[in-house]
């Protein structure tokens, strides 16, 4: 409505403008709008703005009226927009060039002259924040009542795309003004201004646009690298490199970490009754009630068939008791279906404790597996190497 409303009151203006101006800034306007920079957000920024500025400079803000309903038209037939997007757009758009340049010929001494005095440069610089605040306020509340985020309705949001605005137009519509008042070759000047610094721009985005999906990419390798795809839980791989580093951690801040070891009982008789899906079955319900029962600090894996591992940094043997007979507890009471048969799942575990029960790796690993193998030839389902749940070693 309030683009509708500037329309009717600026259109006879517009069209007043000089032909060859308003014709080159049409042009530019409509080729700007196919170099698109994306924003985080979703939020897109064209290289049609300095082109409306420039003009909105020159001539005063009814010139934005065409320009802007020309981008209007394309942009809802590029992005795949509907109608109302375009007509938001242009509604938002002219809003914006025409507070600022009020806001430019209120602080100016008169027209930008090609030699702009310092005051005049002043001027423009607030012109043009007031532009990218008023603009990035309606974009900022438009994508709040889109998506419910409320991350668009901070003041610090809005301020980014008002500083994006600034930086990415203002300048190059000043430069563009320049070229245009020197004479009969400015218009030439100012287009091979306008193109350059609009390939500059979309090149810088798309580096770093490719960066971040490379960046995500390799993070996604990297992830698929160190996880089992059956349970997603770490594999095996990983567990060697963060006990390690666990190890060498207690080492250097004389803070425990404890191992805890646990092996599935029954999977081989499954597997054979039923078949291995059954058995992956029962697998997956294990690590899930790995996850429910471990901190987040904690790092699951799993290293083996039907062997798993959790880390506990920070975490004494009495400490890894209690975590051991909570795991215990929530796959006992986990239940597994399969194809009309229920599954019981069962682990037996064995715990150490860096440096308690050993220094490095192998030492932690070895005390860890030998308490649960005496857990198991004494009918328990946790055993430790040492601490409140520890076997003599005759039990095994």
């Amino acid at each position: 409505m309030v683009g509708l409303f500037q329309l009717l009151v600026g259109l006879p203006q517009a069209l007043a403008a000089p032909p060859g101006l308003l014709g080159l800034l049409l042009a530019l306007s409509a080729a700007g709008n196919l170099i698109v920079v994306r924003f985080p957000g979703e939020v897109l920024f064209t290289m049609q703005g300095p082109v409306a500025l420039a003009g909105v400079w020159l001539a005063g803000w009814p010139v934005a009226l065409p320009v802007n309903l020309v981008s209007g038209a394309i942009l809802a037939a590029t992005q795949r927009a509907s109608t109302w997007r375009g007509v938001l757009y242009f509604g938002n758009a002219t809003t914006g060039m025409h507070v600022a340049d009020g806001v430019f010929r209120a602080l100016a001494a008169g027209p930008l002259a090609l030699a702009a005095s310092p005051a005049d440069v002043a001027a423009l610089l607030v012109a043009g924040t007031t532009f990218g605040l008023v603009t990035g306020a309606v974009v900022s509340v438009g994508k709040f009542l889109d998506t419910g985020d409320r991350t668009h309705l901070k003041p610090a949001r809005w301020a980014q795309l008002g500083l994006v605005s600034l930086v990415l137009y203002v300048p190059l519509s000043f430069l563009m003004v320049t070229a245009l008042r020197v004479g009969s070759g400015g218009s030439l000047l100012a287009i091979s201004v306008w193109v350059l610094a609009s390939l500059a721009v979309k090149g810088l985005a798309e580096t770093r646009e490719a960066n971040r999906r490379l960046q995500v990419a390799l993070k996604s390798l990297e992830e698929l690298a160190v996880t089992d795809p059956l349970t997603g839980l770490y594999n095996r791989r990983r567990f060697d490199e963060a006990l390690a580093w666990e190890c060498q951690r207690a080492a250097r801040s004389r803070s425990p970490v404890s191992l805890l070891l646990a092996d599935v009982r029954g999977l081989k008789r499954t597997n054979d009754r039923l078949g291995h899906q059954a058995g992956d079955a029962v697998l997956r319900a294990v690590a899930d009630a790995v996850r429910r029962t471990v901190r987040a600090t904690d790092l699951g894996f799993r290293i083996g068939g039907d062997e798993f591992a959790v880390l506990l940094p920070d975490t004494d043997s009495g400490g890894a008791a209690l975590v051991a007979q909570a795991v215990v507890q929530e796959v006992e009471r986990t239940r597994v279906w399969w194809e009309g048969n229920e599954l019981l799942a069962r682990v037996t575990l064995g715990t150490a404790t860096c440096p308690d029960d050993g220094t490095t790796p192998g030492q932690v690993t070895l005390a860890a597996d030998l308490a649960m193998y005496r857990a198991r030839a004494a009918g328990r389902s946790v055993g430790q190497a040492s601490g409140p749940l520890a076997l003599p070693a005759s039990g095994l």
